[in-house]
């Protein structure tokens, strides 16, 4: 069987040449495939006349009519294709710019706020930090991000304002005691100490100490070489390696600050640790910790420096002792004090008896050690806020503070007696000498304190006329300017 498809129906032709319709839904052309098959029943045989070559012409236009509808249908579903490809694009173009803001505003915009803020924290010097805190509204990623770099923004700045503080502190004294408030405040330690070190000499002091369990062991005081973070340049920590140090039982970390190759000073910790959460929350804390003593090292560095360049200038090489310039420059405050508080300076002017014959006799070497000893038991022999300086050559001024009307004479006597029952051991040998002491007292002798000392002076002056190895008190009959040059 054969089958033709035509637009109203399908023809099927059979071996007995039978002809059969299946309508389509086109009425026309129902209408014409019906007459065709009626011809074609009643004629099977003949020719086909006219009117069936024009059916067929009608059929087909009828099928090309359909056909071309089909093709405007086609034409329309694809406009609207096109017309939805389009509303797609436009979606998409708008999905890609808002995603676009969305990035700029949560993601390029924080991004280059961070990077400005952090350059104008580093332009910023001393200035306020808080300016420069980030503000972000999202808790993602990037506000965590913010977060932290917040964080980071409040940390310099504690360091930033710590460090301008103690820059502006006077004395090494008053840094050590701001770095000691910072970590029992901000660390929770009570128990460190500061330990400086003494390159030239080898041997450690201990400049600061907070808590009675600190303890410091005596060897590293004369040997710093047995500290093992004074040798080693590196931070010693019990808590890493148990039993590291062998001079410290107890859990510690210290920490050796390290300036031009060389330990300079080591911060000794002893951390109050129960427990493995103690523990952790140490080691964070730590490394904020070396941040703070980063920024205290150079200003505790400098600090040092000075004062040794000071104490170059103030103090006497010789012998160890404040110098004249020292009590040039810090005379009028020692007065100004001894008026505030009411009381009385004893001035003490001594001088080595016949000690031109000690460098005649056995050169300025052995006058040098003979001088330096001196200078020791003088020193050893009154309290440390009183004031011993080498005045000049052989003469030394003490001025003994807050004391009471008639003391300072004879504190004068035993220093004397002192001196003479001396056995000063010499590389010449054993060598004994005496001196002289004119004492005064400010304010009863003269309520100018160079005046007060002129008198001394004159004291001495006297104490030599009568044969030295004497102690004379100034009295108002002994002033002769004439007789004194000072």
């Amino acid at each position: 069987m054969t089958e033709t498809l035509l637009n109203g129906g399908v023809v099927s032709l059979t071996k007995e040449q039978k002809i059969s319709i299946s309508p389509e839904n086109n009425p026309q052309a129902r209408q014409i495939l019906r007459k065709i098959l009626n011809y074609f029943q009643k004629h099977p045989k003949g020719n086909i006349p006219q009117e069936i070559f024009s059916l067929s012409e009608k059929l087909v236009k009828l099928n090309l009519q359909r056909d071309e509808e089909y093709r405007k249908k086609v034409l329309k579903i694809i406009d609207k294709t096109r017309w939805i490809e389009s509303l797609l694009l436009i979606l998409l173009v708008m999905v890609l710019i808002s995603g676009g803001i969305s990035f700029f505003i949560m993601v390029l915009q924080p991004l280059r706020q961070i990077t400005v803020k952090l350059r104008k924290l580093r332009e910023a010097g001393r200035r306020a930090y808080d300016e420069h805190l980030l503000a972000f509204p999202y808790k993602d990623e990037i506000g965590s991000l913010v977060e932290e770099t917040n964080r980071l923004i409040l940390q310099f700045a504690e360091l930033a304002h710590f460090k301008h503080i103690i820059e502006e502190d006077d004395a090494l004294e008053e840094v050590y005691q701001r770095l000691a408030r910072i970590f029992k405040e901000r660390f929770n330690l009570e128990n460190f100490a500061f330990l400086a070190v003494s390159n030239s000499q080898n041997t450690i002091e201990p400049v600061f100490i907070n808590g009675e369990q600190v303890s410091i062991n005596p060897e590293i005081l004369v040997d710093a070489n047995r500290c093992r973070a004074k040798r080693t340049g590196h931070s010693v920590s019990s808590l890493d390696f148990p039993g590291i140090c062998p001079l410290e039982e107890a859990d510690h970390v210290c920490i050796p600050l390290v300036t031009g190759g060389k330990v300079q000073m080591v911060i000794k910790l002893l951390p109050s640790i129960e427990n493995e959460e103690d523990k952790q929350r140490f080691v964070s804390d730590l490394k904020f910790l070396r941040a703070y003593l980063e920024e205290a090292q150079a200003v505790i560095e400098a600090k040092r420096y000075a004062a040794s360049l000071r104490e170059m200038a103030i103090k006497d090489p010789l012998t160890g002792l404040w110098n004249r310039r020292f009590v040039e420059e810090g005379l009028e405050t020692i007065a100004a004090g001894i008026l505030r508080r009411g009381t009385i300076l004893g001035v003490l002017m001594c001088d080595v008896d016949h000690f031109k014959q000690i460098n005649d006799s056995y050169g300025h070497d052995i006058g040098d050690e003979l001088l330096h000893q001196i200078a020791e038991i003088l020193k050893n022999k009154v309290r440390k806020s009183d004031i011993v300086a080498r005045f000049g050559g052989e003469e030394f001024l003490i001025l003994l503070q807050d004391t009471k009307e008639g003391q300072a004479e004879v504190i004068a006597e035993k220093l004397r007696e002192a001196i003479e029952k001396a056995r000063f051991q010499t590389k010449a040998g054993t060598i004994r000498r005496t001196i002289s002491i004119g004492v005064s007292e400010f304010p009863i002798d003269d309520e100018d304190i160079w005046q007060t000392i002129k008198f001394a002076d004159v004291a001495l002056y006297r104490a030599k006329e009568k044969g030295r190895n004497r102690v004379v008190r100034f009295t108002p009959e002994m002033w002769d300017e004439g007789k004194v040059t000072y």
